[in-house]
């Protein structure tokens, strides 16, 4: 089952009684249908959001827990303090494994509780050919539609990369 994509609203347009979600990346933002890996571009985790990194950082989207980092610090699992779930992944291709990424440090442990904008990792990208593709997956965002995105690029702990509406 597919997911309907996230749909553009330009942020004058959003309703007052909006979810916003603080992004954890900066990069050029782009529909969860575009990425390579069809787990993700078919939407089987939840509903979500892509960037292509331009930046090295990973900074925590809200207050809340870090659940869990997986994948050799590829995957975060948090929960909001609101009781929203996320997961953050980074996409590496064939040709871009974790080894190629060479200064990797992760801020925090399994467990932790974190703060809007806290950094949770550091990637240096410098040596990687192509950008590399973060997404932002709801995990138990069912009840929270429209969801929209209103940036096509984003700064990480500044701007605000979805919106959710409660039903």
């Amino acid at each position: 089952m597919k997911y309907t994509d996230i749909s553009y609203l330009p942020q004058r347009q959003l309703a007052a009684n909006s979810i916003a979600i603080c992004s954890p990346f900066s990069g050029k933002v782009a529909p969860l249908s575009e990425h390579p890996e069809p787990f993700f571009s078919y939407g089987t985790l939840g509903p979500g959001i892509m960037v292509a990194l331009s930046n090295h950082k990973i900074l925590a989207p809200f207050d809340g827990t870090l659940m869990q980092v997986k994948n050799a610090g590829t995957e975060f699992i948090l929960q909001a303090n609101n009781g929203l779930k996320v997961l953050l992944n980074l996409y590496l291709d064939q040709q871009q494994h974790i080894k190629h990424i060479k200064h990797t440090h992760i801020a925090q442990l399994n467990g932790s509780k974190i703060t809007k904008g806290q950094r949770l990792a550091y990637f240096d990208l410098r040596d990687l050919n192509s950008p590399l593709l973060a997404s932002l997956i709801l995990l138990n965002g069912h009840q929270l539609k429209p969801i929209h995105y209103s940036l096509s690029q984003v700064t990480a702990g500044v701007d605000t990369l979805l919106t959710l509406t409660k039903k």
